[in-house]
């Protein structure tokens, strides 16, 4: 297979999967490790490809809106870390938003019964799932289900949302911009953040460190708007205007 060929075939096989390792890949297209290690190497260079330790990751355009089975192996240990420090901003008895997004999943997936008395309301259809062991109590909106997507939105996702005051409410987007603007390709899933973030108190971004680019086709809301932005890195300094906020 020419060398051209074998790209074309790692990005298609990439960008159905999501990821995968090289062994994988080998098996795949039945070349060698070292010469797919090379042409990773190559393709990461240029841009086309995430480099992953052991294997690589297909790299999205900011104009395009990825499936959630993507979404969710992109940065798996970076969104879980995420998950994890969200759970020190969450009281007793607070009531939280939760978008769809797959950062937000990972903060689902890290709440345990040391958090019984919170509820949760989300847009999530994964969230039955993710929090059935927990114990907390669960109100998920139903609706349309966004294609590619577990989220719920559309108007009666929207108005069962509005029904609710929330203590804090977390969430993604695709891209965060070095201006501050928080940007996204969905449509319909920015519509329900936004309302979201009308019924809540405290707003959370949950920061995924290589969201940073340009912007999507849709702006949400600017970091102005954030109480707190949860990332698994420090990377404050990009944002000096804001850095108060980063943990």
């Amino acid at each position: 297979m020419a060398l051209r060929e074998r790209e074309n075939s790692i990005l298609e096989y990439l960008e159905r999967q999501g990821s995968a390792s090289v062994e994988e890949l080998c098996r795949e297209l039945f070349v060698s490790e070292p010469t797919m290690r090379r042409d990773l190497a190559a393709l990461n260079a240029a841009g086309k490809i995430i480099r992953t330790h052991g294997g690589a990751a297909y790299r999205s355009e900011p104009g395009q809106n990825l499936p959630q089975s993507v979404r969710e192996r992109e940065h798996f240990n970076a969104k879980a870390a995420i998950g994890k420090k969200c759970l020190s901003l969450i009281r007793d008895g607070d009531t939280v938003m939760v978008d769809a997004s797959s950062t937000a999943a990972a903060l689902l997936r890290a709440l345990d019964g040391s958090k019984k008395t919170v509820v949760v309301v989300t847009n999530n259809a994964q969230a039955p799932q993710l929090l059935s062991q927990s114990g907390i109590k669960l109100f998920v909106t139903g609706g349309e289900l966004a294609l590619n997507t577990y989220a719920y939105v559309g108007s009666h996702a929207e108005d069962f949302m509005r029904s609710f005051h929330a203590d804090i409410c977390f969430f993604s987007v695709r891209r965060l911009t070095r201006e501050g603007e928080l940007t996204d390709n969905a449509l319909a899933e920015n519509a329900m953040r936004r309302v979201m973030l009308s019924r809540s108190r405290r707003h959370v971004l949950l920061l995924d460190s290589q969201k940073l680019g340009d912007a999507c086709m849709h702006t949400l809301c600017t970091l102005d708007e954030m109480d707190t932005v949860v990332c698994e890195k420090d990377i404050s300094s990009l944002f000096p205007n804001d850095k108060e906020k980063f943990i």
